[in-house]
């Protein structure tokens, strides 16, 4: 049974409703990852002392002070930098997913209107 015959369907054109909002969204959705990746890595790169408020709270919440002789004051700055780049990477991952999921759901309607 092929749905691309019936476009009087009106089972068809609520799903492809339906199909296309959850696509915009998933765009922008990754769009807005993407964009505030860039955002806070562009804040890192102009100001890379305002590490210093993550690496308190890794400092306080991973009691790593505590395991350490002599104060983990810059274990933790160093552990907290490489814990927000890759934070900042899977945010970055994730708004591309998102972006290619949108995309894929659009290409079936694109494909159908060149033929």
């Amino acid at each position: 049974m092929e749905y691309e015959d019936e476009p009087g369907s009106p089972l068809v054109g609520i799903l492809t409703g339906i199909a296309m909002a959850l696509a915009l969204v998933l765009i922008v959705f990754g769009l807005w990852a993407l964009g505030s990746a860039i955002y806070f890595a562009w804040g890192l790169f102009r100001d890379p002392d305002s590490i210093a408020y993550f690496a308190r709270y890794f400092l306080e919440t991973t009691k790593i002070a505590t395991l350490v002789p002599s104060g983990g004051e810059g274990l933790a700055h160093y552990l907290s930098w490489i814990a927000v780049i890759l934070l900042l990477l899977v945010l970055g991952k994730l708004g591309a997913w998102a972006v290619g999921a949108g995309a894929q759901l659009f290409a079936p309607r694109v494909n159908k209107r060149n033929r």
